[in-house]
């Protein structure tokens, strides 16, 4: 395989992939949270692949994949100020949710429907809080993202 599939050109491509497009919007939020940062901290996020879906049309010259993709975005903070890290957390959801929206309008445009096949138009999650032993007195909420990526198989 000489070419990159187009899963890994949506995902991991320097200028068209989603994760280095997530990558530059989480340092704009790090640095948006400025002095705050003494009190919460996003750790490194999670990715994982869930249902895969293999479909053929008459129109279509490859098969068509939609792939589910899971990502958790870990935020901690002090357990005393769980309200504003759960606020927190539902801001930076919708922000989330808007900029991956944002990404799959402007890169199936932009690409003209290769490798992305349809914008995304649902992301479906959850915000879950526990709390931690380390460090003392703490919390994380776990922002949870799922959504798929329709794009034409790549051999």
């Amino acid at each position: 395989m000489t070419e990159h599939s187009n899963i890994r050109k949506l995902l991991c491509d320097q200028n068209l992939g989603l994760l280095p497009h997530i990558d530059r919007w989480l340092k704009d939020i790090q640095t948006q949270l400025g002095d705050k940062q003494e009190n919460f901290r996003l750790d490194a996020y999670d990715l994982e692949f869930g249902e895969c879906q293999t479909h053929v049309t008459p129109n279509d010259v490859k098969p068509i994949v939609t792939q589910l993709v899971s990502m958790r975005f870990p935020l901690i903070g002090p357990i005393k100020d769980k309200f504003k890290l759960l606020m927190l957390a539902a801001e930076f959801q919708n922000s989330l949710d808007a900029g991956i929206i944002d990404w799959s309008t402007r890169e199936r445009s932009q690409y003209d429907n290769k490798p992305l096949r349809r914008p995304i138009s649902t992301i479906t999650g959850k915000l879950d809080c526990e709390s931690l032993g380390e460090p003392t007195n703490s919390c994380r909420i776990t922002i949870y993202r799922d959504f798929e990526l329709t794009y034409a198989a790549s051999f």
